[in-house]
């Protein structure tokens, strides 16, 4: 044994004596005082202990149930008077139930005898009565109205009526999500050539038992696809030169985006532009965000942010003309127009496109002064096919294209029709426009481009045929509110059907306008958000960056990298996006 053993053994002893001792102490005294008890007494104490307190539980046990007994009776009680109440209330209702039915007999009496006769105030009551009911048929109307028979926007669906979102996917019983049987999508691991950042996960200890004795065996990869913003503080050096021929200090030529000492670069700008005018936030939180990108390390301030704007529609002055420029060359034409807000006064945003082209315009009023200004109706000669909503400006004499009737806001007007007044002709003529455009939809999957050549004259004659049932069912239910305008939807299809049914006859020509109403779709997103312009260049403004944006995204090129273009002075010209048309 070493003397470090023998004296840890010593001290343990020394320890067990000294506890030893405590517990002699604590005896001695419990004796002084006269609580101590040998151990027979000490367990019958505790026997009687358990006896009472065992006493005490079946006491409590038995106050419970006396007291669940009196709350039993009184409950009882309560549900005998209730039941006597009950009886009582219903002697009472089935006597005033009898005095009612003996009241309504009696009106009864009094009103078939008054409908029976002949005078005139009778007739003035039985108008009345009828103008009142015709009166709640009206508002009844008015209260159905929504997206689905209307153009009502689902932004102004009254409080506590259900929106009605028009969805033409039919629903099924799946779960949202993959099927079972269906094929998993996932990302492909990511080529060795193309990894530039490796993070290395390695283990100093066993994590189920802590041995460090660790063996190597083999390695799991996982990729991971991220990005990260840095700040760049970019100098650029141009260097002076004297010419020693003629003597002049010359230095290479510096950009335009470069005009001050310092400056923000063109990812800082095209990424304001893209928050204000593809995400259509305020401009303070556009602030926030980009500060937050950049981890705080710098601030940009609100009074350039709003610049910035100015800035990209003076740049693109070319791009916006070249634009109208082509769609006067085009064959089809799509234009609408909705109301903006121009310093707490309604102004007008305008859309002009197709497929490939988008070129919006901002004014103060709806007015033709507007049209003209935009000089691309004016322009457009015979060949041009124009679509729209109905727009009566479009048939003036002083404009030579063909017009082109949307039949989305034909179909919502005869639904709207037939959900007040049930005629069957104009349920018949939306099931025609529908079939027709499905049939058009089928012919055009399978590669082809045109219906038989008699298909326009059969489905204008089936058109004429309609009519004809709804002049009948028109002339028959004369009288009531929906009398005049059925009478004007009736005019309309009669004078421009063959307007409406342009489509059929040449598959250029959409049997829709929600091209142009897509387009101006985002506009309603901005004013949601800003609520108005403060004036209307600044409207102006944001027209010229649509059209540049939305002409981009329809030739196959994203927003971000067009805005980068453009901020940096080099934007896309139309020329590179038609493929040099």
């Amino acid at each position: 044994m070493t003397k470090d053993e023998a004296y840890e053994k010593r001290r343990q002893e020394c320890l067990a004596l000294a506890r030893e001792n405590k517990k002699l102490k604590k005896m001695l005294a419990e004796v002084d005082a006269g609580t101590y008890t040998v151990p027979e007494k000490a367990s019958n104490l505790k026997a009687r202990n358990k006896e009472h307190q065992e006493m005490l539980h079946w006491k409590k046990e038995a106050e419970r149930f006396k007291n669940n007994w009196q709350q039993q009776v009184k409950i009882t009680e309560n549900f005998k008077i209730a039941a006597r109440d009950a009886q009582l209330d219903k002697e009472d209702i089935e006597k005033e139930r009898d005095e009612y039915k003996a009241k309504c007999e009696e009106l009864q009496s009094r009103l078939d005898a008054i409908l029976g006769s002949d005078s005139s105030d009778n007739k003035d009551l039985l108008d009345q009565i009828n103008a009142l009911k015709e009166e709640l048929q009206k508002e009844k109307a008015k209260n159905d109205t929504d997206g689905t028979n209307s153009g009502l926007p689902t932004s102004k669906t009254p409080i506590g009526k259900n929106k009605v979102i028009q969805n033409l996917r039919e629903k099924s019983e799946l779960k949202r999500g993959g099927q079972p049987g269906h094929e998993k999508h996932s990302l492909a691991p990511i080529p060795d050539n193309k990894i530039n950042d490796d993070r290395y996960h390695i283990l100093t200890e066993c994590p189920s038992c802590g041995s460090r004795n660790l063996e190597y065996v083999d390695c799991i990869d996982k990729d991971e696809i991220d990005f990260e913003i840095k700040i760049i503080n970019r100098r650029h050096h141009f260097y002076v030169y004297k010419c020693l021929d003629c003597g002049k200090i010359v230095h290479s030529s510096i950009p335009l985006h470069l005009k001050e000492q310092t400056q923000y670069g063109s990812n800082i700008k095209a990424m304001i532009l893209a928050l204000l005018d593809l995400g259509y936030i305020s401009i303070n939180r556009a602030k926030r965000l980009i500060d937050g990108f950049l981890g705080n390390g710098i601030s940009i301030s609100e009074g350039f942010i709003c610049k910035q704007q100015r800035r990209a529609s003076l740049g693109l002055k070319s791009f916006v003309e070249a634009v109208r420029l082509e769609i006067i060359k085009s064959h089809v034409v799509h234009w609408d127009d909705t109301v903006i807000f121009v310093n707490t006064k309604r102004g007008c945003m305008r859309f002009y496109g197709n497929n490939k082209l988008a070129l919006f315009k901002a004014h103060e009023t709806k007015a033709r002064d507007g049209l003209d200004e935009d000089a691309v109706l004016g322009a457009l000669g015979p060949d041009t096919v124009v679509v729209h909503d109905h727009v009566l400006v479009n048939y003036n004499d002083d404009f030579y294209f063909e017009n082109a009737e949307c039949n989305q806001h034909l179909e919502r007007d005869l639904k709207s029709l037939n959900d007040i007044c049930h005629h069957s002709w104009a349920s018949q003529l939306n099931e025609l426009i529908a079939s027709t455009i499905h049939e058009r939809n089928q012919i055009i999957a399978s590669g082809g481009d045109s219906f038989p050549r008699s298909k326009y004259r059969d489905v204008i004659h089936q058109v004429d045929k309609i009519m004809t049932v709804a002049t009948s069912e028109h002339e028959e239910s004369t009288g009531h509110f929906y009398e005049s305008d059925e009478r004007r939807l009736m005019n309309r299809i009669n004078d421009y059907k063959k307007n409406y049914f342009l489509w059929v006859k040449d598959f250029d020509v959409p049997p829709t306008n929600n091209l142009a109403e897509r387009g101006l779709r985002g506009q309603k997103t901005k004013l949601k958000v800003s609520g108005q312009y403060q004036s209307v260049e600044s409207a102006g403004y944001f027209a010229d960056i649509r059209t540049y944006l939305e002409t981009c995204l329809r030739n196959g090129v994203n927003e971000v990298t067009a805005l980068q273009r453009l901020t940096s002075g080099n934007p896309f010209t139309l020329n590179e996006l038609l493929g040099g048309a």
